[in-house]
């Protein structure tokens, strides 16, 4: 059975902030954390940044961001959140490099601070951005009738990696 538009982004949103929000305790873990407990924290969030939030964007941009420019009459109106997702995959290539080199080698004081440098600032812009995109979902709830609803819907349930986290 397919979800509808609000099931789909609720819970889409809801596994990606219950990840994200993990975030800043991973960075404060990794000044005492034990090089293994520092991979294993690195490669789960490597995975829920490649295996779920990028896929999210992709499907964000293919789907629901063209219905609002549509809307919005603006082919345009959504390149705020564009520059948003440029920024948000330059940050997750920046971390997904720390946390390759961490996997074979050991995590130094300069890399620990580096990826939690990068994790802070994934942490906030994408804290601010889900935000903006549950508004932005509220439109198109609104502004599409349900038929088009549901083939949004249907469009933005991409695959889902870690979804029991």
């Amino acid at each position: 059975m397919t979800q509808s538009l609000p099931q789909m982004a609720h819970e889409h949103h809801g596994r990606l902030l219950h990840n994200v929000d993990a975030m800043p305790a991973l960075a404060d873990s990794l000044m005492t954390a034990t090089s293994e407990e520092a991979r294993a924290s690195l490669s789960a969030t490597r995975a829920f940044l490649l295996g779920t939030l990028l896929p999210h964007i992709d499907a964000a941009e293919q789907t629901i961001y063209p219905e609002l420019e549509r809307m919005f009459q603006n082919g345009h109106s959504m390149a705020p959140m564009r520059r948003e997702h440029a920024e948000i995959r330059r940050l997750v290539v920046e971390f997904v490099a720390v946390a390759d080199k961490t996997a074979s080698e050991p995590l130094t004081l300069g890399r620990s601070l580096a990826v939690r440098r990068t994790v802070f600032q994934l942490y906030a812009l994408l804290k601010i951005h889900l935000a903006e995109e549950d508004a932005y979902l509220r439109i198109v709830e609104r502004g599409v009738g349900a038929e088009v609803a549901d083939v949004l819907a249907a469009a933005m349930a991409h695959p889902v990696a870690g979804a029991a986290g």
